[in-house]
């Protein structure tokens, strides 16, 4: 992508804006992400469990886990603190939900290591469930972070746009079920180039996102979905 906008480039720009109204209202935020379960509320839950943010294993398409594969193409090596500030973005959006409680990777870890201790062949979804049912959590919510590509350039100049996907499940403790599922997958496209990106341009502003702002975007929508279909 070329860091300064052709003439023409602006031309197509200043037509989006005059129609940005118009597509609005019927675009929302239409193809960055899949969402739950449609229209099919989840069960009551009291307490909700919320994992740090795993890292996607690097063999291509993720299918040696099942319970995430609503998000397709290949995982990417994360830079050094990407895993945090998406759970952080996380916590932040379920701050003040008595339903939700996030635990702290060193007790992931000390679970995960006492865990297979016992049982070194335990399946990802049996470690959640056993998990879960230590903390005495009605359900997890876990994420796996696929990709979180930072932008080259600034606000208004790029070179490379921001580039973030991942996946989240929402797993009942009970029996492993997974009772709602979203993935997001966003490279930032100027709006000149896609006019369904309209509703996503209204919330962000016209300019080019960080990582970091466009995992958290990403991250409220899951969040809003996910709190939709809650009871």
């Amino acid at each position: 992508m070329s860091s300064h906008f052709s003439s023409i480039h602006l031309f197509r720009l200043c037509v989006s804006i005059a129609i940005l109204a118009l597509f609005s209202v019927i675009t929302g935020c239409s193809g960055l992400m899949s969402g739950g379960s449609d229209d099919v509320r989840i069960p009551r839950l009291e307490n909700i469990a919320v994992l740090p943010v795993d890292k996607a294993a690097l063999t291509g398409r993720d299918t040696d886990c099942t319970i995430t594969d609503n998000v397709s193409g290949s995982a990417e090596e994360l830079p050094k603190g990407a895993r945090s500030a998406v759970t952080a973005l996380i916590a932040n959006e379920i701050s003040g939900d008595a339903r939700f409680k996030v635990i702290q990777e060193r007790q992931c870890v000390s679970f995960l290591n006492a865990m297979l201790s016992v049982d070194v062949k335990a399946s990802q979804l049996k470690l959640i469930q056993n998990f879960g049912a230590e903390l005495g959590a009605d359900a997890v919510l876990y994420t796996k972070l696929l990709r979180y590509r930072e932008r080259v350039g600034s606000n208004y100049s790029v070179q490379t746009p921001a580039s973030v996907a991942f996946s989240m499940v929402l797993i009942r403790v009970s029996d492993g079920a997974v009772l709602w599922r979203h993935g997001y997958d966003e490279t930032q496209q100027p709006l000149s180039e896609n006019l369904f990106k309209a509703g996503f341009y209204r919330e962000t502003g016209m300019r080019w996102l960080t990582a970091a702002e466009l995992a958290g975007y990403g991250v409220k929508k899951a969040i809003l979905d996910l709190k939709a279909h809650l009871d």
